[in-house]
């Protein structure tokens, strides 16, 4: 046997180095989610944002016109707005106000074209007759706002126009326009008038006319017309 020294048997050292890392890590981990965050604290808006809320309209796109028809104030004016009115509230209301341009002028249509306008224009249930024999009188539509006997009509240019009523197939809407005496659009004078229509046979028939509402009060609450005349 030999007396020499036997090697001191060491344990080897990575297991704890491996091990030590590891708590680093973990350490270092639980750190980052559980440190307060610096900066602005504020919630951070989705990415996504909420779609907007949708809005009813009367067609998309659609618009209101105070001179469907064309720039003239006669009765092929009128057929040709009715034929191009849509079935729409906005449609209705676009009839009403070419039948008001028609309507509140003087000298007052002749008595053909008030002809054509009851025939094809009025609805089967509205009393054509009577208007054919009030407009023979050459009334004032103007109420007093211009002397009797002096030219005058009505522009929608600085128009409005206010839906009363509407179902699909009728719909009752009040119009506002300006006068036009001697050639220019006066400043203050306004003339407001309620128009219901009944949708028949395709197209926009006129059941009434009527005062409802001061210009003052249509003024007020009107919304313009797309384009006047």
């Amino acid at each position: 046997m030999t007396d020499a020294p036997r090697p001191v048997r060491t344990r080897p050292r990575w297991p704890w180095i491996v091990g030590a890392l590891a708590l680093l890590v973990v350490l270092v981990v639980v750190f980052a989610l559980t440190a307060p965050r610096g900066g602005d604290d504020r919630a951070v808006p989705a990415t996504t944002p909420p779609a907007p809320t949708s809005t009813s309209t009367d067609e998309p796109g659609a618009a209101v016109s105070g001179c469907i028809g064309g720039r003239e104030r006669d009765a092929a004016m009128l057929v040709a707005a009715q034929k191009a009115a849509p079935h729409s509230a906005n449609g209705a209301a676009s009839f009403a106000a070419a039948f008001v341009r028609w309507l509140y002028q003087y000298p007052s249509p002749p008595a053909s074209a008030v002809q054509t306008v009851a025939q094809r224009i009025y609805s089967t249930g509205a009393d054509s007759k009577k208007v054919v024999d009030y407009l023979a009188g050459s009334p004032n539509l103007s109420g007093g706002l211009v002397p009797d006997g002096q030219p005058f009509y009505v522009s929608t240019v600085p128009g409005v126009f206010y839906v009363e009523s509407a179902t699909p197939d009728k719909v009752s809407v009040s119009v506002g326009g300006g006068l036009v005496t001697d050639g220019a659009l006066s400043a203050t004078l306004r003339e407001s008038v309620t128009v219901t229509v009944q949708w028949e046979g395709g197209a926009w028939h006129v059941v009434e006319s009527k005062g409802t509402r001061t210009t003052q009060d249509l003024f007020a609450i009107g919304s313009a017309f797309s384009g006047g005349c």
